[in-house]
């Protein structure tokens, strides 16, 4: 059965190249003022919300570009630090490879040539995909984790959906927020946060192919239990 929030959630996807197109504050006030109807922890609503653009944007990102290339050790607010099990690893291998072989592929039927020596990713991803803004997502830091990290998980999907349903793409990430001190450069006022994620948006640009490489998703009996 088909519905328009069937087709939102099969459409939408990462973008990851965007038009140098402003998006308009009001617009982004709207997507805000819907997407805070997701669910949150006894309705604590712990989630704010940054939205980074213009001048402070672009020293944000200059500064981002300054640590990848001095391959700075990454200092987040909220560290991951187990070990990707195989299983996982394989499918996170997967999408890396697909995605650069369609690439590659359709940038040489446009007459593009690789980059040599090729640029590293996390310099690269420094533009932030040349996206207009940077949302980011945080939380107090006396919200309890996995609750506050639950709850910016469904803003974000929220944020995501809304954006998709006018027109706008994003890009759920996490390594625009792998310097924390960087952020508190250019966000005031957020010693008390952890800031949790970001979401990068704009217009997107379709003639990219990072932007239409196929992608896939596992089965449902192959992460569903049912127990009867």
């Amino acid at each position: 059965m088909s519905s328009p929030v069937t087709e939102a959630l099969k459409e939408r996807r990462a973008i990851r190249r965007y038009l140098p197109q402003p998006v308009p504050e009001e617009l982004v006030r709207e997507i805000l003022a819907e997407a805070r109807w997701a669910p949150s922890a006894t309705n604590t609503q712990s989630t704010y919300v940054y939205v980074l653009s213009g001048e402070p944007f672009e020293r944000f990102k200059a500064d981002l570009r300054m640590y990848a290339e001095s391959e700075v050790p990454e200092a987040p607010d909220l560290v991951n630090t187990r070990e990707m099990r195989p299983q996982l690893k394989a499918r996170q291998d997967e999408l890396f490879r697909t995605r650069a072989e369609f690439i590659a592929a359709e940038e040489a039927k446009m007459g593009i040539k690789p980059q040599t020596p090729p640029v590293s990713p996390m310099v690269a991803g420094a533009d932030v995909f040349g996206a207009p803004l940077l949302l980011i997502l945080a939380m107090p830091r006396e919200i309890g984790i996995p609750y506050g990290c639950f709850d910016a998980g469904l803003f974000a999907q929220s944020i995501a959906l809304a954006a998709h349903a006018r027109g706008l793409g994003t890009c759920i990430n996490g390594s625009n927020v792998r310097y924390a001190e960087l952020l508190r450069k250019v966000l005031p006022n957020t010693e008390d946060k952890y800031f949790i994620i970001a979401i990068a948006m704009g217009y997107p640009d379709w003639n990219a192919p990072i932007n239409r490489f196929p992608r896939t998703r596992i089965p449902v009996d192959e992460f569903t239990t049912f127990v009867r």
